[in-house]
């Protein structure tokens, strides 16, 4: 017998391994994109909530998973279900609940609760940071920060630990206000540049589709659009390790590899660049290598690298001169040093940056 539509769209939810991972709490990064399904689909909000409990409390292993294993599932749930409602009719005489109360409603809403309190312990136990999210109620264990750039080029976000990202057009990240515990964790979708502050007791992990990225200390560029048949990280400098909760193995990648993913497929594959230029932005294959740079044009090329605004006063700096090479720090460092070579000082206002000091001699 074939499904109803809405039995078919609940079988759907399960079969994709990018709905199981966001129900199980490893993807709140993708919150928009089941937001979206829920509102294009009827009776959307709904469906996702019954599919996040099943998916919750019958976890369904992605090296089995067939169409008629997950109708099967689904199948088993919902039998399970209407026992209760026979056996719930049964009692019906000495039930507590009011008549017009189905058993069919009460067994349906108990798997429901149980399987939306079992994914919030799992979420507790795991220590993530994620929100299960439909059309009209959002619960979440941590409150994100969320970054969207939707009108320029390309937009510079400082992280809480001084961290550079340069986000393309059209893009989000979210990360928390602090990082604590033993991870510094964002989420990215869409495209962006990173340049990581090096801290090797709190290792850095971007989750972007498909992929987490871990990194220590490094500079590299990811691009995890939604729709598009492919998520691939291209590293400038440093090593990070990419890795899929659908493929395997980890891939370590150095200076000028990259790793993509194939969502076809579920194939990671690591190829070697001739540059790490993958979203064509200027920072990528910017150097930042100066010798007797007039310090103006240094400011300059640091605007644009990361579109700020870098304000200062020309006649001051007039006869002052960089020698020196930044390397894939993050701006802030960068900043640092510029100013202390200098004898300097800087104020940083979101993409706002003011440079202030006396006279080079």
């Amino acid at each position: 017998m074939p499904l109803d539509p809405h039995d078919h769209l609940l079988q759907s939810l399960l079969a994709s391994p990018a709905f199981r991972s966001w129900a199980e709490g490893k993807r709140p990064g993708d919150d928009a994109i089941w937001e979206k399904w829920a509102a294009e689909h009827d009776d959307g909000a709904a469906i996702v909530r019954e599919a996040i409990a099943i998916a919750s409390a019958m976890p369904i292993g992605d090296e089995h998973l067939t169409d008629d294993y997950i109708h099967h599932k689904v199948n088993e749930a919902l039998q399970a279900a209407r026992r209760q409602e026979q056996q719930q009719e049964n009692r019906k005489r000495d039930s507590f609940f009011p008549v017009f109360i189905s058993g069919w409603n009460v067994a349906a809403s108990l798997l429901i609760v149980a399987g939306l309190c079992f994914a919030i312990f799992r979420i507790y136990q795991n220590n993530k940071r994620v929100s299960l999210v439909s059309t009209t109620e959002t619960l979440a264990t941590n409150t994100l920060r969320e970054v969207t750039n939707t009108e320029r080029s390309f937009k510079y976000v400082q992280l809480p630990d001084g961290s550079s990202v340069v986000l393309h057009r059209n893009s989000t990240l979210k990360y928390p206000q602090t990082f604590t515990g033993k991870k510094r964790e964002v989420y990215l979708t869409g495209e962006a540049f990173f340049e990581v502050t090096k801290d090797r007791d709190q290792p850095f992990f971007v989750y972007a589709g498909e992929l987490i990225t871990k990194v220590h200390g490094t500079s590299f560029s990811i691009k995890a659009i939604a729709n598009e048949a492919e998520i691939t990280v291209a590293v400038k400098t440093g090593k990070v390790s990419v890795s899929s909760e659908n493929a395997s193995p980890t891939l370590l990648l150095t200076c000028n590899q990259q790793a993509t993913f194939e969502r076809a497929h579920a194939k990671l594959v690591r190829s070697a660049l001739k540059s790490p230029v993958l979203l064509n932005i200027p920072i990528e294959n910017q150097e930042f290598t100066y010798s007797e740079t007039p310090a103006a044009d240094v400011f300059e090329a640091l605007g644009k690298a990361y579109g700020v605004t870098v304000a200062f006063d020309r006649h001051s700096l007039a006869h002052c001169s960089i020698t020196a090479t930044l390397g894939d720090e993050p701006l802030e460092n960068k900043l640092k040093w510029l100013c202390t070579i200098l004898e300097a000082k800087y104020t940083i206002n979101q993409d706002s940056i003011t440079i202030t000091g006396n006279p080079c001699n």
